[in-house]
């Protein structure tokens, strides 16, 4: 979708009045605001313990993200590499091998051992995999006949698939976060599709993030690395390790919220605002007590009610977007009552907010 002509700028900016405006929002606001998350993070939270290594694999770069997933995994027997001492990341997952990396660290060997037969018309006795098939079967992972007579263990599988037995596994609920039903990319835009109440969770445990191309491709086809990640991830968020990086994810998104805004592109600021609250409110159910935390989720609510102001503005609706930059102002000085670190990010979210309800109330003016 084009960004629309400078003369369609909701709210009558002019055109030298919006340069101004991200020019002050662009340029110093990212550094300071993470100087202000990393600082404080770095002071408060202790997330991330150093992991003891493990036998390295030659095509893993040391010290990626990819790595640490990695040794980490292989340290507690989920995953192994190739005899050549390879662990060929970019090769294809089936879902057999997916289910047997999800339900391997669930199940003690001696239960999965009795399990010897599946009323899965193409997993037959024998089969390497069927006990992890029918462990999943039985506990609600995957569903079995009547409703699905076929496992299709040799078919790639794909990113949600992955992800929804994943948290099906480890039980939780995908009413997590409910009340929180926007579109989240130019390829997420369903509230409605069968995968989006795990994608949204995902997106909470910062087990997946937008791509460098603004999409979130819930069909994608994973790799032994794509499933090594989202494990991984998903691991240290259950036991609160994510924090510092769902923090960061929010920051990251508000940073692409600002840009969008200045290139007057509403829908992908629309877009990142409802990723980065989704990052912020996970980081908060995980640490719910750290005044850091909790300023840092007001302030992206006052960035997410920004751009409903901005959007408001364009549909011409100007009480309603005095209102939502009202509430933008007043969430930033909560975040900055609960962390005063957050001071200058949220004054600048205020002054933001300022600029937009005085613009809308000229522009009702000129209405009338």
């Amino acid at each position: 979708m084009p960004p629309a002509e400078k003369a369609c700028l909701p709210l009558n900016f002019s055109s030298d009045t919006i340069t101004a405006l991200f020019t002050f929002a662009m340029s110093p606001l990212p550094i300071r605001l993470s100087r202000s998350f990393s600082f404080a993070l770095g002071t408060a939270l202790f997330l991330v313990p150093t992991l003891s290594a493990a036998e390295g694999f030659s095509d893993i770069p040391a010290g990626s993200p990819l790595a640490e997933a990695v040794t980490y995994l292989q340290s507690q027997g989920v995953i192994s590499g190739y005899p050549d001492g390879t662990f060929k990341p970019n090769k294809s997952v089936n879902r057999a091998e997916a289910i047997k990396i999800i339900i391997a660290p669930l199940l003690k060997p001696e239960a999965l051992s009795q399990l010897t037969a599946t009323p899965f018309n193409d997993v037959k006795t024998g089969d390497w995999y069927l006990p992890y098939v029918e462990a999943a079967r039985q506990n609600s992972i995957i569903d079995g006949p009547p409703a699905k007579v076929s496992f299709f263990g040799t078919q790639t599988v794909k990113k949600m698939e992955f992800i929804k037995m994943l948290l099906l596994a480890y039980k939780v609920d995908p009413n997590s976060f409910s009340e929180i039903r926007l579109p989240l990319s130019g390829d997420v835009t369903d509230p409605n599709a069968w995968y989006y109440p795990h994608l949204r969770y995902a997106l909470t445990s910062s087990m997946t993030m937008v791509s460098n191309q603004g999409t979130l491709d819930p069909g994608r086809e994973l790799t032994r690395g794509d499933t090594a990640l989202l494990l991984y991830r998903y691991i240290m968020y259950r036991s609160g390790r994510r924090t510092q990086a769902l923090l960061s994810e929010a920051e990251s998104e508000i940073i692409i919220v600002l840009g969008m805004l200045e290139a007057n592109n509403i829908e992908q600021a629309e877009y990142a605002s409802a990723r980065a609250l989704l990052a912020a409110r996970g980081a908060n159910a995980s640490a719910p007590n750290q005044p850091l935390v909790q300023g840092a989720l007001k302030i992206t609510e006052s960035f997410r009610a920004i751009v409903r102001a901005y959007r408001a503005g364009i549909d011409k609706q100007y009480e309603e977007a005095i209102r939502l930059s009202g509430e933008a102002w007043n969430l930033a000085a909560r975040g900055k009552e609960l962390s005063p670190n957050l001071a200058t990010l949220a004054e600048q979210v205020q002054d933001i907010a300022k600029k937009l309800a005085d613009s809308a109330r000229a522009a009702s003016g000129q209405a009338s």
